[in-house]
Order: C-alpha cells, then sequence, then structure tokens
C-alpha cells in the first residue's frame, strides 16, 4: 500500500467511497447532473496567458503557499481558503465561477464549474504512482498533458523532473487564479521576475475550455508522450470526448493515466464501468495498474494505443 507523506483532508461522509479532500472547506458536496449534458453550451476552448498581476503578487503567494513532499520531490501549492477569501475581497472578480460554485456550495455546476479548485485523493494516489514507477530519467525531453488539471499538481510534479508540460482545465479562472500562481511557486527562485515569466512562456501552455474545443484548437501543436488525468470520468456522457482527446493528442507510442474512483454516486461513471467503454471503442489497450487497498476504493489504469 501507498504511503503518503502529506495529510489528506476528507470529508467525513457516510460512504467511504465518496470521500473527497477538498481543498475549499471540509464539506465537498458533488452534486448530480439534473440535465442532460448534451444540450449544455459548453465553454469553447482557448489558450490561457498569465494575469497581468501575477508576478506582483507572487510575494503574496509565498506566504500563503503549502508544501507537499511525493517521494523525494517538494511541491508548493496555493492553501485555496486564503485564495477565497481573496476573491471574496475583490469585488470586481465577483464572476468568476470559482466564487460562483462556492455560493452555490456546489463542486459542480453542470457546462459552468467542474471541481477545478480542488485537490481530490485519486490526484494523490496519482502522484506516489508516478514517484514510486518512474525514474527521474524518464522525464527528460517528454511532452506531458494535464487534462483537467485544476491546481495542477500532476503536470507540476513532471515539470519539476524536466517534462514540458501542458495544463488543460475547463475553468479559465481555475487556470488564472490556482494553476498559473502554482507552476509559479515551483519554478527556478533563482530566476527573476522576467525570468519566470519567461519560463512560462516557453516552457508551458494553458488550455481553458471544453475538451472537444481543447482537441480542435492544439490539432497543429505536437502530440504528448503522457496524458495525466485524474478525477475526470465521473460523468458518462462527457466520457466520449475525453476518449477522443486521448485519441488525438496522443503520440502512436504514448501512455494515458487516468485516476479515479470506482464509482461516482449520482452521476454514474467509474472504473468499472470506463474499463468496459475502453474495451468496446477498441482503440486502446486498458490495464489496470494500481488499485487502493482502503476504503475509498480508486485505482489508476493505463492506456496505449492497440
Amino acid at each position: 500500500m501507498f504511503k503518503f507523506n502529506f495529510e489528506v483532508e476528507a470529508d467525513t461522509s457516510e460512504d467511504p467511497e465518496a470521500v473527497k479532500s477538498p481543498i475549499f472547506s471540509n464539506e465537498g458536496n458533488f452534486e448530480p447532473e439534473s440535465e442532460n449534458t448534451k444540450n449544455i453550451d459548453w465553454y469553447q476552448a482557448e489558450k490561457v496567458k498569465p494575469i497581468d498581476n501575477l508576478i506582483s503578487t507572487l510575494d503574496f503567494y509565498e506566504l500563503n503557499a503549502k508544501e507537499m513532499n511525493v517521494g523525494n520531490t517538494k511541491i508548493r501549492h496555493l492553501v485555496a481558503g486564503f485564495l477565497l477569501d481573496d476573491i471574496k475581497a475583490q469585488t470586481h472578480l465577483e464572476n468568476l465561477d470559482i466564487r460562483k460554485s462556492e455560493e452555490n456550495h456546489s463542486d459542480l455546476i453542470a457546462g459552468v464549474y467542474e471541481g477545478g479548485a480542488k485537490i481530490w485523493e485519486c490526484t494523490e494516489s496519482l502522484l506516489l504512482y508516478l514517484s514510486e514507477k518512474q525514474e527521474d530519467s524518464f522525464w527528460k525531453d517528454k511532452r506531458v498533458l494535464d487534462l483537467g488539471c485544476g491546481s495542477g499538481l500532476l503536470g507540476i510534479y513532471a515539470m519539476k523532473h524536466g517534462a514540458r508540460v501542458d495544463f488543460q482545465d475547463y475553468n479559465k479562472d481555475v487556470l488564472e487564479y490556482i494553476t498559473y500562481p502554482n507552476v509559479l511557486l515551483n519554478v527556478d527562485e533563482s530566476l527573476t521576475d522576467d525570468g519566470k515569466l519567461e519560463f512560462l512562456d516557453k516552457h508551458t501552455s494553458l488550455y481553458a475550455g471544453d475538451w472537444a474545443h481543447f482537441t480542435q484548437l492544439t490539432k497543429e501543436v505536437e502530440k504528448y508522450d503522457l496524458i495525466l488525468t485524474s478525477e475526470t470520468i465521473y460523468n458518462i456522457e462527457n466520457q466520449q470526448k475525453l476518449l477522443e482527446t486521448f485519441a488525438g493528442r496522443l503520440k502512436p507510442d504514448g501512455i494515458v493515466l487516468v485516476a479515479a474512483k470506482s464509482h461516482y454516486f449520482g452521476v454514474g461513471g467509474g472504473l468499472e464501468q470506463f474499463s468496459e467503454k475502453i474495451k468496446l471503442e477498441n482503440v486502446f489497450r486498458c490495464e489496470n495498474v494500481w488499485q487502493a487497498d482502503d476504503n475509498l476504493k480508486r485505482g489508476i489504469l493505463q492506456l496505449k494505443f492497440k
């Protein structure tokens, strides 16, 4: 069994499979979707640049950052309680999707907000899996996509080991106010402010919007050696888009790692169900490479082209 050397803040839900690790509070609320997602006007994809005051607020982020150790790798990330208070204090940010989700006490608002501001257990599982299974040399010259990245911890881990990483999340403001600051907290501290911005410009790209639109937007961009994704299969109706994104953005000899729970109550998806869908599609070979042996049933699937 994997052992974590950082604490997981867990929900106290009665159902152990429904437990989550919310950043914003200890009372995550993953609402079932009440409407057919096919009728939703999903956000169009776009490439997202850093906000103008990203560097000027770095000292503020530094004072409010938390550290986690994944194997021998230190990752720094924002404490979202602080972040939410800061967003609430800025009246011009009242229309952010993150803020709407908190005001609605929901981790999912279909077509509006897809839970990107939380660190979920399966992200932590995949981080530990990578630290246990991949040598540092594995990452050299690799192109990696952190798909549905949220806080960006998976991509940041790969970045700190020498990979060229792109980040994708449904919500633009998650990328602007969480992912970008977290990436910046983990670049070489000896770089000047201009050097940090240059690093962001040359070594990573961030994309917001729906997966189908993202695949079209990046069709001329070099494909990826490795796609990392966590807690992205909960909605059955979005799984086809997810698989098509894998097929469209993965190199012929590339690998996809999918970390997820065995079942997501109220929304229908889960590892077993997703594995069956992969078999029916007959595009990827699918292997269960890791399974939790505790009460929170979750695992990691590895996908390769047939």
